[in-house]
């Protein structure tokens, strides 16, 4: 409990600094109240972090008094963050006197029940495993090997000195290793988070290995004794991040990306010198709860460096169950703080499933919406999951802040139920995605304190209502539907660009800027040094793609994602033949400023593009692309590629992820050749006509480990099939996905290779031929 609580009082001292030196603001006499709160809150924290670093358990006593500091902490820090924004600020001025007078209760009656210190020996803080030391990535990279391959000796041998006895042995580390010898299988897991612990913690002693050595003599405490041991070495943040995890018990995948902001969005990361933002200083948290073994990756992105998904063991996930109410000093009970997360998901996951599309459904943006449907087998008595949120959020206590709503995937939203959740000012994260939403109300800004707007996968029908909103504190805004259409091919609908930005923007993607917008652009660009993802969808005018180049210029050295939807002009714009963004003339008279970006300064790791090619019967890369040395992840979709293209993405050193859609390239063959695609491990080609073939030369796209195959109506032939032949001997799955109508040519080639990957197979023909007892190849069907 004291380290969630220190983490609450920790966040209000920051923001209480920060009220007092903005005087100016204050009404007469509550300068006063709010310095005394800050000093007695301030001497609260020391007495909390000096429990955090002892090494023994906290009575009754203590554990009372720190929730009694927790919550208080909390009331405070809205009341404060309300009297500085409010411009009337005298009812909120009464109860700050009031709350004064509770924060002096709470610090007397620590004295009066006398609640200490307990005595013990303090213990080293856990350092962080991660850093940009070469050689240490690659001790911890031998040390993950020794652990995939279950080489304990190994890994042992690569554990910091501190454990070695005298002699120079190991001898209590073995002797808990081989504890259970005979059933080793059943704690494998187990002996594994120890010794990642162990690593990660290189104030380890000899002395608490002996320690732990006696506490498991009986075998079935091992694992709760383990991860005890393993819990004990992660800091005070670690520790609130992992038992935030409570509020995903029925989740079976958890995004990282969401789960990161959340963390930050509740004040639980702790901000790190050399880090940009609170989100990458969350990042750096993830990745350490994960070697540590507490979180299991479920998907990694195509790139290979990123966790895309998560899950916890089912025996971790009791284990932090436990740890998190025994924090509440009521057993059996979840803090208040992750209770109310947990039961919004839950009624969110209670609601029943959709109805198929209404072929009398509205159109947005050019695509069909259904109409909204009513419950379907729910008893009359109970409410719409929708309506119960809402008398939830009605129902909060005073002292509790909501700081996520994620109602991601809920059906059923309606206007009533927006006005019910803008109601509630301490809400930072909002997760509207994948719902039915159609509008935003005015209140939305009332969210003031709003970091994280997620509205993808939504067909608002009134797009300009992102436009007028203004949310100071926004941080990331995600927006956007990708629609297939047949004419068109793939269209992104999303929302218009914001009349008024934030200055602590960090993602704005996707959004849509008009002809004549282009100042818009301009006001993106001044976002030197917080912005790291942009997506746009820009109307081609020439003066758009000027000022867009000027904007990518302008943003090269902070910008790390980027993705461009670009489409026809408008009437009013003119005609264009096609789209290029490479721009070097500057146009008559200078008016519109324009630069094509120096691949030298950028730092993109990912890029997404889509042109709008008009008559346009050949397509150039951009000759900026070639110089980005750190791109990872390209799409491309209506570039209208030559041969001559790929050879140029062959020779990009850190491109691991190659995803070429719908008329991206206009040849009959995609060769890769030797020498070529060095890094690249994904290969995804979707419906891309007129392909006929893959060709790999011999050593080309050595690491290449997934190829996705994607066709709409053509006809295989036995030359496609026979390339298969020469696949790279990296490749782990062949992923092949429509209407390939002479399956034979492939049955047979298949059969002819031993080393063939795994095939999965999905196709509109029932009757497909393989026999996976027929030969040596793995074959899963979708």
């Amino acid at each position: 409990m004291a380290d969630l609580t220190h983490s609450a009082v920790d966040s209000l001292l920051s923001l209480l600094t920060s009220a007092i030196k903005d005087e100016a603001k204050l009404l007469r006499g509550i300068p006063g109240d709010i310095l005394f709160i800050r000093d007695e809150m301030d001497s609260m924290n020391g007495f909390l972090l000096h429990l955090t670093k002892m090494d023994t358990e906290h009575d009754d006593q203590v554990r009372a008094w720190m929730k009694q500091v927790r919550d208080i902490a909390n009331l405070a820090q809205d009341y404060i963050r309300l009297y500085v924004r409010s411009a009337t600020r005298h009812a909120l001025a009464k109860k700050i006197a009031k709350l004064k007078i509770r924060v002096r209760d709470v610090g007397e009656r620590r004295l009066r029940y006398d609640v200490k210190v307990p005595a013990a020996n303090p213990k080293p803080s856990p350092p962080l495993v991660s850093g940009k030391d070469s050689k240490a990535d690659d001790r911890r990279d031998e040390f993950l090997r020794a652990l995939e391959e279950q080489s304990f000796d190994a890994a042992i041998g690569l554990l910091p000195d501190t454990l070695e006895s005298e002699d120079g042995g190991r001898r209590p580390l073995h002797d808990i290793l081989n504890l259970n010898d005979h059933r080793v299988n059943d704690h494998i897991g187990t002996m594994k988070m120890l010794l990642r612990a162990l690593y990660a913690y290189p104030h380890g002693t000899i002395e608490e290995l002996e320690k732990l050595r006696g506490k498991l003599k009986d075998r079935a405490a091992v694992p709760k004794e383990v991860m005890i041991f393993c819990y004990s070495k992660l800091s005070t943040h670690h520790k609130s991040c992992l038992q935030y995890l409570t509020t995903f018990q029925e989740e079976s995948s958890i995004s990282r990306t969401s789960l990161v902001r959340r963390w930050v969005a509740e004040g639980l990361v702790a901000r790190e010198e050399g880090l940009r933002s609170m989100e990458e200083a969350g990042e750096r948290c993830f990745d350490e709860l994960v070697f540590r073994g507490f979180i299991r990756p479920v998907a990694i992105v195509a790139t290979g460096l990123k966790i895309k998904s998560c899950t916890m063991d089912d025996s971790v996930r009791g284990f932090v169950k436990d740890m998190a109410e025994s924090e509440n000093f009521v057993a059996g009970v979840l803090p208040t703080h992750f209770d109310y997360q947990l039961k919004i998901r839950k009624i969110v996951r209670r609601q029943p499933p959709r109805q198929p599309t209404d072929p009398d459904g509205f159109s947005c943006c050019g695509v069909l919406v259904p109409r909204k449907q009513p419950l379907l087998d729910v008893d009359d008595n109970l409410l719409h999951p929708m309506d119960e949120i809402a008398r939830l959020l009605k129902e909060l206590p005073q002292e509790y802040r909501l700081n996520v709503l994620d109602l991601g995937g809920c059906w059923g939203l309606e206007k009533r139920h927006l006005k019910s959740i803008c109601k509630v000012p301490s809400i930072k994260y909002l997760s509207l995605g994948n719902t039915d939403v159609s509008r935003l109300p005015k209140a939305i800004n009332d969210l003031w304190q709003l970091e994280t707007l997620d509205v993808r996968q939504t067909h608002l029908l009134r797009p300009s209502d992102i436009e007028r909103i203004y949310l100071p504190r926004l941080k990331h805004l995600l927006a956007g539907h990708i629609a297939h259409c047949e004419k068109d091919g793939e269209r992104l609908s999303t929302v218009r660009m914001p009349r008024k930005i934030s200055k602590d923007t960090e993602v704005l993607r996707h959004v849509h800027i008009l002809h004549a917008e282009h100042e818009l652009l301009g006001r993106v660009g001044h976002l030197k040094k917080q912005l790291r993802k942009l997506g746009v969808v820009v109307d081609g005018s020439e003066d758009n793609i000027r000022f867009l180049l000027r904007t990518i210029s302008d943003l090269s050295e902070c910008l790390r994602s980027l993705s461009v939807w670009i489409t026809a002009p408008s009437a009013t714009a003119g005609v264009s033949d096609g789209c290029n963004l490479d721009y070097k003339e500057e146009p008559n008279g200078g008016s519109v400023p324009s630069q094509t970006p120096n691949p030298t300064s950028m730092f993109l790791e990912s890029l997404n593009i889509k042109y709008y090619m008009g008559s346009q019967t050949n397509g150039n890369l951009p000759s900026w692309i070639s110089g980005l040395k750190l791109l990872r992840k390209l799409t491309l979709r209506d570039t209208l590629l030559r041969e001559e293209s790929l050879r140029i993405l062959g020779k990009l050193e850190s491109l691991c992820c190659l995803r070429l859609r719908r008329g991206s390239y206009i040849e009959g063959t995609i060769r890769l050749n030797t020498e070529e695609f060095g890094k690249l491990r994904l290969l995804l080609i979707d419906r891309v006509t007129p392909l006929k073939a893959i060709a790999f030369q011999a050593e080309a796209a050595p690491n290449l480990e997934k190829v996705v195959w994607t066709v709409e109506s053509m006809a295989i032939t036995p030359d496609t099939i026979s390339e298969i032949r020469q696949l790279p001997a990296s490749l782990k799955v062949l992923e092949l996905n429509g209407d390939w109508t002479r399956q034979r040519y492939l049955k047979e080639t298949l059969a002819e290779n031993k080393k063939c990957p795994l095939v999965r197979y999905s196709s509109p023909d029932p009757d497909f031929p393989f026999d996976e007892k027929s030969h040596d190849v793995s074959v899963e069907a979708k």
